[in-house]
């Protein structure tokens, strides 16, 4: 049901509470975003989709100021729909420092076995992502001691969470036999989902460029799955509000 050409026609909300003492570089308070979107009142796609952030901010001393930021989503089909893979949720990268974009979560894995049941070759697909995400952030930013024209600041960070949950027709097993006898072998494709702890730690640098603001991330996951796809060190622009 994934092939093919979808209208998805959908109506949502967003709704925003700051109260944050500044916008860009806050020291205190708090702020929340939640978003919902309902599609199906047109087209071919049916589903349900929630997601909240937030955000809350302390200062410790002067420049160094304490996080914790939750990201959490949840979408569903209705009308007998399930849901296709460009609407799940896909994490890493930015959204999930220390793994790939889309490094983590439901994945497509291929097992080729000899006769005897024993695996000659374990091949890792694609993501597929899922219906299900949270992820937690613990951050503590803090100067470098240069100067300040140099315009760069640092933080620590921890990452926790997880993406996972996909619908019952999405986690199919294919087997396929090649062979006969010693030659025997068979192809084992499945879905792995299962929705257990991610979590990263590591250190972010922050540079007010002549081009932009720009971030340099620096990170080891120390809990994850062996398909995960991860990485240690990325490079991205950052947003200041």
């Amino acid at each position: 049901f994934q092939e093919g050409s979808f209208l998805t026609s959908l109506v949502g909300y967003n709704f925003n509470w700051d109260r944050r003492n500044d916008p860009i570089d806050p020291t205190r308070g708090f702020d929340m975003q939640l978003r919902q979107d309902f599609a199906g009142l047109g087209g071919d796609v049916q589903y349900v989709r929630s997601e909240f952030e937030g955000s809350v901010y302390y200062g410790l001393w002067p420049d160094v100021v304490a996080s914790f930021t939750l990201n959490s989503g949840y979408i569903f089909g209705w009308g007998g729909e399930e849901v296709r893979i460009n609407d799940r949720f896909f994490k890493g990268g930015q959204s999930f420092r220390g793994f790939e974009v889309a490094g983590l979560g439901p994945r497509q894995l291929l097992t080729v076995t000899d006769a005897s049941g024993n695996i000659i070759n374990s091949v890792e697909g694609d993501a597929l992502g899922g219906n299900v995400y949270g992820v937690g952030t613990l951050q503590v930013t803090f100067p470098t001691g240069l100067p300040e024209q140099f315009g760069l600041s640092a933080a620590a960070f921890a990452e926790f969470g997880t993406v996972g949950v996909l619908d019952d027709g999405s986690r199919a097993t294919t087997v396929v036999t090649q062979g006969s006898g010693s030659t025997l072998q068979t192809f084992t494709q499945f879905v792995e989902d299962s929705a257990s702890l991610r979590a990263s730690a590591g250190i972010s640098l922050f540079w007010d460029s002549p081009f932009g603001p720009v971030q340099f991330d620096f990170s080891q996951p120390f809990q994850r799955e062996d398909y995960d796809q991860t990485e240690t060190f990325r490079f991205s622009t950052r947003r200041q509000f």
